[in-house]
Formats: structure tokens, C-alpha cells, sequence
């Protein structure tokens, strides 16, 4: 970093996980912080995010015998992102992430006592290098605002709430100097700045933004993110000529339940969500599409292959189709949350009353209620009771084969392809800072955490722990620079 600055307040846009940890970076360098948040609170998605990290060499890891260290996290992070992440930028906070673990670890994060851990929901490392707190990502939050709390109380950041901010200002030479914002809903105000971040997080919750980077056909998927997540920062930056990717990456979330109550978005992740993964639940369903039939190997252990799966499929839709006997032999329920207060005596329940679950006495009349073809669904079920009945999955090679699907009454399930998090954003330089369609950087401004885009960090898929860790990772290392750079002499 070798920006000349001049004095004045760092000014970060969005306090989730990347602007905290560069607000706290920063402060605890000396610099002055101006921190603006749209919401009532800070935190941005860690209120509902698992929070999961990921970081190699901790000490967490040495006290349990796990041999790790960054270059084996960044080998599996290429493998698992099929080398489709930006080589540098996740180099440079994979080498990092152990450290931004141990800092957590040493203000008294409430790691949850399996941690590190081998994490199943996506694609696994191949050592346990994955964290989360006892209460998920409201755990990284408790550890964020208690450090933040000190810097307010020093003096060295104010926290705005409730600022809108509406433009990025630049200078006669295109220098960005500050932001204009509206507080309270009321006139708007430019708040001058000697560099502005953006950590505005993504675009999820703003369908219209969001399907110009999503496959055509993926247009139906669900939002499963906060409604904050509108997507302000890409816009401003690419309102000032800011170069942003569009790979025509797109992996859904499997297994999100359709809000009825929110047209176009997921249940809360927190609330629940179809347990798909068979290293926590021995699978008794089959799974069909639009058209009735099945579309992918339910006992699959690639998360990835499903996820492909259910993308071709018409209006990403997947059916999770099950019978009475399911329920009476299961001892793991279907639906489950973080907090595992989903028993299967509670889903057991929800059989028979919940919106979420469709039941009918005959497959046909199960049909009639999905709306697809009841002849589909009745051949599709006999077809996989021939398996049970062989041994033999033909058309999709599945290998658990517990028991036929023939006991009424029927059930299903629907789950619709859901997008939890951004894939493109703004691009930046080794710097962090935000460039321009040719590469040059714009002056006096930088990015952080999801405005960047996950395939930054993640290639085409998912990878475990890499959003947020990045995210704190990234920003109490730009946010420490940038209070050097205004302070050389300390």
C-alpha cells in the first residue's frame, strides 16, 4: 500500500464481519473511524449466518494433535474450488486465517468443544480445520462488538446506525473523499473521508440485481439472506466506472424450505432446513422434480453433485418424497436447525399439521397437490421399490436402500434452489483496493468481505469457512495498512 494519505477519518460502509474487523484494525492503529450502518444494529449477517471459520496451524489444532499448516488449507481450498478462486487474494488470507482463529480464541470465543472439525454440509477439508462458536455466528458477533466497544469508548470509532449512505464523492481528480448519507431517514449529509471502505456485504435480497448474475434458468430461486442485502455498495462503485465480475458461477444452498409467508424467500436457516447430508441422517426418501422424477442419488456424500443437480431441474425445485413408515422407523428427524431443537418427536408433529409438509392418503393425490403428474410420481416410486427390492439402483446407482416407499399416508417436502450469499463483486488489487475496467485502482477507495464476491474465495463452489474468515481476515488486515499509511511515523 503506498497511497499518500491525508488525515482524516477511515470511513466504512456496513458493519458486518468485514467492516468490523476493519474498523477494529484500523482504531487499534490509530486511526480514526467513522463506521456507518443502514440497519438499527452492527453485525450485518452474523445474525443469522452458521458461522462456520476455517484456519490451519492453530493452536486449538497443536493442543489435539492436528498436524495443518496454510499451504495444506490453501492446497485444499484449491481442489475443492476447482481453481477458480483469485490465487493471490485467497492466498493472502488463507496464510492468515489460523492467526484471526488464535485472536479469537484468545478473547474467550466459545468454540464448540468438537471443534476443529471435519464439516459435512459442503464439500470437507481433508483435516479438521473447521470452527464454529456454541452459538454459531452470534458467537463472532459477542466477540466483535465487546472489541468495538473499547474503541467507541477510546474515542477512536463512532458508530452511526440507521445512515443510509447514497453516494460515494470524489474529488476534481476522481479521488473518492467521502460519502453522502442520509441519518434517520432524514436530509442527507457528506461526511468527509480520507479513504472510504466498502463493506456493504451482497445482493441477494434484491432479485432484479441479483438474477444479472445468476444462470437464466435460475431466476426462481429463493433469497435466503437478510433483506439489507441489496447489493448498495456494487452499485455505487460500478456508478464510478468499478470493475465487477460476472463469472456465471451459480451453486445453490440445498435443502432451504419456501417462506409462504414471504413470497420468494427461505425459511430461516436458524429456524430450520432439510437435513440432506447422509453423514447425519440415514436417508429413507427419494427426491423429485417438477416432472415427477428423480434427478440425483439422494445418499450422494458430494454436496456439489446434488447442488449441480438440482440447478438443471425445472424452476429448481426438488420434491423430498417419504411415507408413514419413514417417519415410524426414523430416529434422526428430516427438518433441523443449528441449535438442534428439532426432534424427531417435534417433526413427527409437524407431519401431520406444518404448511411446510404436504401429505396426502394415496401417491396420486400426493401428485395432485405438488401439481405434477400423478402417473410420474406412482412409475418414479415403483421404479426405486424395484431397487430396494434388487439391491440395485440402475438409474442412479444409489447404495443405501432401506426400505420401499408403499405406506400411507404419503408425504413431500419442497425445497427450492436458495442463494445464501453473492458470488460476484467488485474487484480489487492485492491492496483491496477497488479497480477500474482497466485494473487501475480508484483512489481512496477499498472493499471487503462479501461486496467482493465469494468466487473470489470459493471458485465455483463452496468451500467451509470461507466467507466470513476471509471477511475478518481481510479486514483487520486492510483496516491496520490504512491507519499506518495515515500514521507513518508510528
Amino acid at each position: 500500500m503506498n497511497e499518500n494519505l491525508e488525515r482524516g477519518p477511515i470511513v466504512i460502509v456496513g458493519s458486518g464481519p468485514g467492516g468490523l474487523c476493519a474498523a477494529i484494525g484500523a482504531a487499534q492503529g490509530g486511526a480514526d473511524v467513522i463506521l456507518l450502518e443502514k440497519q438499527a444494529h452492527t453485525g450485518g449477517m452474523l445474525h443469522i449466518a452458521n458461522g462456520e471459520l476455517s484456519g490451519a496451524g492453530t493452536k486449538r489444532q497443536r493442543e489435539r494433535g492436528i498436524d495443518d499448516d496454510p499451504v495444506r488449507h490453501y492446497d485444499d481450498v484449491v481442489r475443492i474450488s476447482h481453481g477458480r478462486i483469485n490465487h493471490e487474494l485467497a492466498w493472502m488470507s488463507v496464510s492468515r486465517q489460523g492467526e484471526t482463529v488464535d485472536w479469537l480464541d484468545e478473547n474467550h470465543f466459545d468454540f464448540d468443544p468438537t471443534c476443529p472439525a471435519l464439516a459435512h454440509g459442503h464439500e470437507i477439508y481433508s483435516i479438521p480445520r473447521t470452527y464454529w462458536g456454541q452459538d454459531h455466528a452470534i458467537s463472532i458477533l459477542r466477540i466483535l462488538k465487546k472489541q468495538l466497544s473499547l474503541l467507541v469508548e477510546a474515542g477512536r470509532v463512532r458508530i452511526w446506525l440507521h445512515s443510509d449512505v447514497r453516494e460515494l464523492l470524489t474529488d476534481e481528480n476522481g479521488r473518492v473523499r467521502g460519502v453522502r448519507v442520509s441519518r434517520d431517514g432524514k436530509l442527507e449529509e457528506e461526511v468527509a473521508a480520507s479513504v472510504v471502505i466498502l463493506a456493504t456485504g451482497g445482493y441477494d435480497a434484491n432479485p432484479e440485481l441479483r438474477n444479472q448474475f445468476l444462470p437464466e434458468n435460475c431466476a426462481s430461486t429463493l433469497i435466503g439472506c437478510l433483506n439489507h442485502a441489496t447489493g448498495d455498495g456494487l452499485l455505487m462503485a460500478r456508478k464510478l466506472g468499478a470493475a465487477v465480475s460476472s463469472d456465471g458461477i451459480f451453486l445453490p444452498v440445498m435443502g432451504m424450505i419456501p417462506d409462504w409467508s414471504r413470497p420468494g424467500h427461505a425459511v430461516d436457516y436458524n429456524d430450520a432446513f432439510i437435513e440432506l447430508a447422509p453423514a447425519y441422517r440415514l436417508p429413507r426418501e427419494i427426491w423429485v422434480n417438477q416432472n415427477g422424477k428423480r434427478f440425483v442419488r439422494e445418499d450422494t456424500p458430494n454436496p456439489e453433485l446434488r447442488e449441480r443437480a438440482l440447478i438443471q431441474q425445472p424452476d429448481v425445485t426438488c420434491h423430498v418424497i417419504f411415507d408413514q413408515k419413514a417417519i415410524d422407523t426414523s430416529t434422526v428427524p428430516l427438518i433441523r436447525n443449528p441449535s438442534g431443537t428439532w426432534t424427531q418427536e417435534r417433526f413427527v408433529a409437524a407431519c401431520k399439521t406444518s404448511p411446510w409438509i404436504t401429505r396426502a392418503a394415496t401417491l396420486a393425490e400426493l401428485a395432485e397437490e405438488l401439481v405434477i403428474d400423478p402417473a410420474a410420481l406412482i412409475e418414479t416410486v415403483s421404479e426405486y421399490n424395484r431397487a430396494v427390492d434388487t439391491g440395485v439402483d440402475k438409474d442412479f446407482g444409489r447404495l443405501i436402500l432401506p426400505d420401499r416407499i408403499e405406506t400411507g399416508p404419503f408425504y413431500a417436502m419442497t425445497s427450492v434452489a436458495t442463494s445464501v450469499l453473492s458470488r460476484d463483486g467488485v474487484l480489487v488489487d492485492t491492496d483491496l483496493a477497488v479497480v477500474d475496467q482497466e485494473g487501475r485502482s480508484i483512489p481512496g477507495l477499498y472493499a471487503v468481505g462479501e461486496v467482493l464476491g465469494n468466487n473470489v474465495f470459493a471458485g465455483d463452489n463452496f468451500v467451509g469457512g470461507m466467507s466470513i474468515t476471509p471477511a475478518m481476515t481481510l479486514g483487520r488486515l486492510l483496516g491496520s495498512k490504512l491507519a499506518v499509511a495515515l500514521n507513518p511515523v508510528q
